[in-house]
């Protein structure tokens, strides 16, 4: 078989390759050795500047793209004229790893082609995968189909979650998003821990045994030899990153409470510390949780060289590893290779490594009393038995983890997924987390009722204009695939140019109808009208303003995935924002319940015509810029999917869409309210998650959204509070807590205007 890895850490890696960079390296080799062709992508930074290595004979190849910035792009592509742009924006984003996401799709549809890969692995974790299933569920990339796994390793959702971390900030939540679309699209899913396995099917609705559980292999961890005086007065060690969610403060808390007891332990710790808060670094923060006549005893070495942890795991007699939640920990198995016993919580895969009192001590949960209890336990037991309990570990982890039996395992999963072929990775997902039903149920998917028509049809609304709209409709004949009809609506103009431009338009056979009154939802259902009344309806409508320029395929694009998938009913876009210099804005693809906070779909996406006649056209009430929302959610509300391909394919002034928010703030307030009032049922259902991302976003800086955003969240239970009585009291609660970490002067702010 031909596999292909994607693995931003795979080591020569920018970061120190954590526990994923190493699995991919071993297994990689394992099976390159085996005989299998194995290809790697990776990232190509200073410390590994070659775009291609080959080893092992060739079976092993290496291939590297730029994840840094345009001109790194510019410099090492040979598509840099038509994606710099995308790149671009894309490390700009709020959530750059995409940017390394993106790249990697690209040149991962070209080794499909060009080295008929077989099968295609990637992590879970920052969702490296993610494009190429969307490419592919929407029709684009490849004919060729290789199934798609994705091996879980460490989702967003549970390293936020145990780090004490908001899953609102836009960089975990896109994290999330991204990785739950890639779990959901996945071929097949792989972990190497029965824990992590168990717990992924139960978050996602997954049927009980779904997920292959393989562990990670050994790779090349050495086994150590320690005198009598090592296993007498050697370190406790730990090793890792210092954060929460691996324990190290319960760690360091048991580790005071026992030291005293124990007068010659000592108590190591090798990695990164990332304990620092906003108000204190990370190594003040330890220091201040042991007591000064203590301090000498706890050994922080901070970040080291993988080629230097053999040293420190020499020096120690026990190792640790006491995390609040793990997955299947390398740092377990290299110590226990190494021939140490290891004191561990039991929420991971460490439990089912360590046996208690045999190649270990577990501890009865995540707790510092329990982690006390369990080095006290270790501390107690005699330095031979403690050496026996560490060739115990040794042999234990080589029968578990050995190299032979896991790449075997490997292969027959392979094997065995390549003959089932791809499935899920070719359709979107519709029913993601968040949505509330289980990914082992089929989702309930909206398709058309009648025969789908053909080709786009375009809507254009201007005003005084003329400048302005010379452009867009220059960018409407530039397409590679022309609308099937076009209509300026005209708002009342009065401009000369623009008149004259509407004349123009006339004379290419383009419809002009003049709104009957100033309000951009009647002039936009006026261009409906004009549509649907002068021929069979079209496949779609697009809805254009004059300052928008459509990008040369924009049409083509958007017909083919309305085409390809019927259970569309939006179809957005990366957009290029023109009054900025060179801002791209780029979205996930829009989803409830996101989409009742803010809207993630570009003002100009096209709209299935029969979406967009169950959605009601455009609500006249609402204010310019909401009336677009309004309409998108009402499109996602009955039931059809949103979607957004990944590439700019327009120009749009957002900047004037802020405007009337910014302004007029009260009028943002009430076009909020009727989005939400319109739909109750569906905000009841999904008012815990709009919690959660309005209270997240309320630490923006922005002082004007962050009024808004709270006045928001009191209008939310205030419209639910006679329908909603419970669902009420969960939003006054909540609002009640965010409230406590906002300044005092914001907060009798905000309890002003919100009554």
């Amino acid at each position: 078989m031909k596999h292909l890895i994607i693995c931003s850490e795979y080591p020569p890696a920018p970061p120190p390759p954590g526990g994923i960079g190493t699995y991919v390296l071993h297994i990689a080799r394992l099976l390159a050795e085996h005989g299998e062709t194995v290809h790697v992508i990776s990232q190509l930074w200073a410390g590994a500047p070659q775009k291609i290595d080959q080893q092992y004979d060739g079976r092993l190849i290496v291939h590297r793209v730029p994840v840094g910035d345009q001109e790194s792009f510019l410099a090492h592509s040979p598509i840099s004229k038509s994606r710099a742009r995308e790149v671009k924006g894309l490390f700009q984003s709020s959530f750059n790893p995409q940017c390394f996401s993106w790249q990697a799709c690209l040149l991962a549809e070209s080794l499909v082609n060009q080295e008929g890969i077989d099968v295609i692995e990637t992590q879970d974790y920052l969702a490296p995968l993610y494009y190429f299933q969307l490419r592919r569920a929407l029709g684009m990339g490849p004919k060729r189909h290789p199934p798609c796994i994705v091996h879980l390793h460490s989702p967003t959702e549970f390293i936020v979650r145990y780090n004490d971390w908001d899953i609102g900030e836009p960089y975990f939540l896109t994290s999330k998003r991204l990785e739950d679309y890639s779990i959901a699209a996945a071929d097949a899913l792989l972990c190497p821990s029965h824990y992590l396995a168990r717990q992924t099917e139960a978050h996602y609705g997954l049927v009980a045994g779904s997920i292959q559980v393989i562990p990670l292999p050994i790779g090349d961890s050495p086994l150590l030899d320690r005198d009598q005086d090592t296993w007498e007065r050697g370190t406790v060690c730990y090793v890792g990153r210092l954060e929460r969610r691996k324990g190290v403060i319960e760690w360091i808390d048991a580790a005071v409470a026992v030291a005293p007891e124990y007068p010659t332990a000592r108590f190591e710790f090798i990695g990164t510390n990332c304990l620092a808060t906003t108000t204190i670094s990370g190594e003040e923060f330890v220091q201040h949780r042991i007591p000064p006549d203590m301090r000498e005893r706890f050994l922080f070495r901070g970040p080291q060289p993988r080629s230097a942890l053999p040293q420190f795991l020499a020096g120690a007699r026990i190792g640790v590893v006491p995390s609040r939640w793990e997955n299947f920990p390398n740092t377990c198995i290299e110590a226990m290779c190494s021939g140490l016993p290891v004191i561990a919580s039991p929420q991971g895969g460490m439990a089912e490594m360590i046996k208690d009192g045999h190649s270990g001590w577990l501890a009865t949960n995540t707790t510092s009393e329990s982690l006390a209890e369990a080095l006290r336990r270790a501390l107690d037991t005699p330095s031979t038995r403690v050496a026996e309990m560490g060739r115990c570990a040794s042999a234990d982890i080589h029968q578990w983890c050995d190299n032979q039996k896991i790449v075997e395992s490997h292969l027959e999963f392979r094997s065995r997924i390549l003959d089932q072929g791809a499935k899920r990775s070719l359709c979107l997902p519709a029913n993601l987390p968040r949505a509330g039903t289980p990914l082992s149920e089929e989702p309930a998917r909206r398709n058309p009722r009648s025969k789908p028509q053909e080709g786009l049809a375009l809507v254009v609304i201007c005003f005084n204009s003329g400048r302005s709209l010379e452009g867009c409709l220059q960018s409407l004949e530039r397409q590679t695939r022309q609308p099937v009809a076009v209509v300026a609506v005209d708002a009342g103009s009065t401009e000369a140019r623009t008149l004259g431009a509407l004349l123009q338009a006339r004379q290419e056979d383009w419809q002009v109808v003049r709104a009957r009154d100033g309000g951009l939802a009647s002039a936009r259902n006026a261009g409906i009208e004009a549509i649907l009344s002068s021929g069979p309806p079209p496949l779609g409508i697009a809805f254009l303003s004059a300052e928008d320029r459509l990008y040369a395929g924009f049409i083509e694009a958007c017909e083919a995935v309305l085409q390809h998938c019927p259970e569309v009913g939006l179809v957005s876009c990366w957009v290029s924002d023109c009054t900025t210099d060179d801002t791209i804005w780029v979205k996930p693809c829009p989803s409830l319940p996101y989409q009742w906070v803010f809207n993630e779909a570009a003002p100009f996406s096209a709209v299935r015509t029969e979406a967009l006649s169950e959605a009601g056209n455009f609500r006249p009430a609402m204010d310019h810029g909401y009336e677009v929302w309004d309409l998108f959610n009402a499109v996602m509300a009955a039931g059809w999917v949103a979607v957004t391909i990944p590439e700019i394919l327009g120009d749009h002034p957002f900047e004037k869409d802020l405007a009337p928010c910014r302004i007029y703030p009260h009028a943002s307030r009430e076009m909020r309210r009727a989005i939400w009032e319109r739909f109750p049922d569906l905000i009841a259902r999904d008012v815990g998650d709009i919690v959660l991302l309005t209270e997240s976003n309320v630490t923006q800086p922005l002082y004007a959204e962050t009024v808004m955003l709270r006045k928001q969240l009191a209008e939310a239970y205030t419209m639910l509070r006679q329908r909603r009585g419970i669902v009420w009291r969960m939003l006054r609660k909540i609002k009640n807590r965010v409230f406590r970490h906002t300044p005092a002067w914001m907060s009798r702010l905000v309890a002003r205007v919100t009554g």
